[in-house]
């Protein structure tokens, strides 16, 4: 068994434009929540599948699906997203459970000339079990300087894809990709990783945007869970956006998790060797990404003077700091100021 199938799982968390995407007006800022399952023969139709799909674009609220053995539920406020899924198992015509929580804000930032550099922090905090089902998250937070739906897609394969605009898009300033193995092997259906001799935790990678190995503009791993619960997530992820003054641009954020079910003969048109059987798994019980309270955008750090201006209004934690010249002249002032105090001493 190859890669190729977590990576398509973590396909159902991109996203693919939608029929209202070419209306002429369109918001300055949203909120979007779905959850949603997918049956394995998306190729064709299937008379016992039914799909069960639940959306909002109402801050705050909760976009929630349930089966007999799976759930997953999203809620987004700006600047918040908030997903869960989990599954024990599935019935053999649902291929993935999953969820998407999204927003973007118009902003411009003026207070200068020319080019300038911001600072953002997002915290990443979650819990996730991992039993006999495979899981993935993927997070973006990134910039368009065109609408967010009116964006292209290079992953516009699955036309039950939960998202209303493309993550994979937009201008990348803080990215993260987490998976679910139920195999202690973590090469078995995830490649590109480094794992861990303690806890039985993969070690961080740096992230990469480079194509992954199946050519779907995936990028590799940051992190690979092996089976075992209570694996807490609490990551700190930083990025800088090269900004022009008084240009508006839209900040989008997106978080989406999916756990997927036993259903891999679909893949089979995918698997090089063509071997679709999987070995006997080491994970037992539910696969569980509780990622509810999470990802938030803590801080927004601009040049000194710089400000930021939202269309929906929000409240940010935006914060201004001098730019590194003007620290190094801060300093040197500072360094003179106790030289002459020294020297009245």
């Amino acid at each position: 068994m190859n890669s190729q199938l977590p990576r398509l799982a973590a396909g159902l968390i991109a996203c693919a434009v939608p029929a209202w995407a070419a209306a002429t007006d369109l918001p300055t800022y949203e909120t979007y929540s779905a959850a949603i399952d997918v049956g394995t023969s998306f190729f064709t139709v299937d008379p016992t599948y039914t799909q069960r799909l639940d959306i909002t674009a109402t801050p705050g609220a909760t976009a929630q699906i349930s089966g007999s053995d799976y759930t997953a539920s999203a809620s987004t406020s700006l600047g918040g997203n908030h997903a869960y899924a989990s599954a024990s198992a599935m019935p053999s015509n649902v291929l993935s459970a999953g969820s998407f929580s999204g927003w973007y804000d118009q902003v411009t930032i003026t207070g200068g000339t020319g080019v300038g550099t911001a600072q953002f922090t997002v915290q990443l905090s979650g819990t996730v079990d991992v039993g006999a089902l495979a899981g993935g998250l993927g997070y973006t937070l990134g910039t368009s300087s065109v609408h967010p739906t009116q964006l292209t897609s290079s992953l516009q394969y699955f036309s039950t894809n939960p998202s209303p605009w493309p993550m994979d898009a937009v201008n990348p300033i803080a990215t993260y990709l987490l998976g679910a193995s139920p195999y202690n092997d973590t090469s078995i259906l995830f490649s590109g990783t480094q794992t861990s001799t303690t806890g039985g935790i993969p070690a961080l990678t740096d992230p990469s945007l480079s194509l992954g190995d199946a050519g779907m503009g995936f990028p590799t791993y940051d992190l690979v869970l092996t089976p075992g619960t209570g694996q807490n997530i609490d990551i700190t992820l930083h990025g800088t956006l090269n900004f022009t003054y008084g240009e508006s641009f839209y900040l989008v954020g997106g978080l989406g998790v999916s756990v997927l079910g036993d259903g891999l003969d679909s893949f089979c048109a995918f698997s090089i060797d063509g071997a679709c059987t999987p070995p006997p798994k080491d994970g037992s019980g539910a696969t569980t990404l509780d990622f509810s309270n999470s990802a938030n955008l803590v801080d927004i750090i601009l040049p000194q003077d710089a400000t930021a201006s939202f269309a929906s209004g929000t409240a940010y934690n935006v914060t201004s700091v001098p730019e590194p010249a003007e620290w190094l002249m801060l300093l040197a002032g500072l360094g003179l100021v106790g030289w002459r105090a020294r020297r009245r001493g």
